[in-house]
């Protein structure tokens, strides 16, 4: 009787761990996907061409980034220290051939802070060309917070 309780406690422990693992992936595509489509509607912008950059792909324990990659890193981190607790980390989305950019700033208020970014060739480094504040949806109608 232990053994049999014992294999099916075992059973639904490893069920219950691949199932937060999906939902983890699932929940980060939801919050990218989410937050974009509030940001396309409020700033009217549209990010066909341009493609996602996740910030774990130059966040500050990597080594050997590029001046463009420590340029996003650098960007990322300066609209950091502006935040207060409840706001998102920005979503970044480059279009290389045009050489622009959106850093996606949700706000824990609702707002949608959008940041254009450009590419400078001669220093290689992206930069924030001008920054927009419109209100968004609240983040518990957008089911990012729940009340």
């Amino acid at each position: 009787m232990n053994k049999i309780f014992s294999s099916v406690l075992l059973t639904f422990l490893l069920c219950s761990l691949f199932s937060i693992n999906a939902q983890a992936k699932l929940s980060e595509e939801f919050i990218v996907n989410t937050i974009t489509e509030d940001f396309l509607k409020t700033h009217n912008i549209k990010v066909d061409g341009y493609k996602y950059m996740p910030i774990r792909k130059f966040s500050p324990d990597k080594e050997n980034l590029t001046s463009e990659q420590k340029s996003l890193q650098d960007i990322v981190q300066n609209i950091a220290e502006d935040q207060i607790g409840g706001d998102w980390s920005p979503i970044i989305y480059i279009n290389k051939e045009t050489k622009k950019g959106y850093a996606l700033e949700k706000k824990l208020s609702g707002i949608n802070k959008l940041h254009f970014l450009s590419y400078e060739e001669v220093s290689q480094k992206w930069n924030v060309t001008e920054s927009i504040d419109k209100k968004g949806s609240d983040l518990t109608d957008l089911g990012l917070l729940k009340n």
